[in-house]
């Protein structure tokens, strides 16, 4: 009976010897795993894209066609330059609008149109007269041969450039423009117009017209 006795006790003891094993072989033993992420997002400023087109047929594939001046009245004997469309930097530029008047009440207007080919909505912002280069004036008329300075300044008044970019009419620098969209391959209507106006003194000789650039500021929130 003793014998039985003491192998029981020999048998609990190595049972809770190898359960402390156990316990210590699961003790000893931890692996932690860690992620840590990130993200970074840099849109790309050349899908922001606003070009002058000929026409709006296709919004995202511009026109670049000479734009072709409608001079009034017909037959009058004034004369316009076709304009020139390059969309190749990072701000396009309209070009070569140049008029010839004879007298008061002519004008010639060019007809084109603004389009998104980009990959957000974009808002007008601004419609800005500079002046002309190195003047601080927007417009600068400088009389020719023969003509008498006098009257070339008064007959300046008279002749303008204005434009109009869909619903908006410019006769002036807009420096605050406010919820004017034009979205993802969306187009509107740009005219410009250069004017004689009816009524308006006339020189005694030729002069020449220098006007500003006309800048279109678009952005991509309102």
């Amino acid at each position: 009976m003793e014998k039985d006795k003491r192998t029981h006790v020999v048998a609990l003891a190595a049972l809770l010897i190898a359960v402390l094993g156990l316990s210590l072989g699961f003790a000893a033993f931890t692996t932690t795993l860690t992620i840590k992420s990130s993200a970074d997002v840099a849109p790309n400023s050349d899908t922001f894209n606003i070009e002058f087109s000929k026409d709006d047929t296709d919004p995202t594939d511009p026109n670049e066609d000479p734009i072709v001046p409608v001079v009034e009245p017909d037959g009058s004997g004034a004369t316009a330059d076709n304009a020139e469309i390059d969309n190749s930097g990072d701000n396009p530029i309209l070009k070569g609008l140049h008029a010839t008047f004879t007298e008061p009440g002519q004008k010639a207007t060019y007809s084109l149109y603004v389009t998104n080919p980009g990959e957000y909505a974009a808002y007008l912002k601004s419609i800005i007269y500079e002046n002309v280069s190195g003047k601080s004036d927007s417009k600068i008329c400088t009389a020719g041969t023969g003509a008498t300075n006098t009257l070339v300044q008064a007959a300046c008044t008279g002749i303008s450039v204005k434009v109009s970019v869909g619903s908006i009419n410019a006769t002036g620098s807009m420096p605050n423009i406010t919820g004017h969209n034009l979205p993802k391959a969306g187009s509107e209507p740009v005219i410009v117009t250069i004017e004689y106006a009816s009524g308006s003194d006339r020189a005694d000789g030729p002069f020449h017209v220098d006007f500003g650039d006309i800048v279109l500021t678009y952005s991509s929130i309102d």
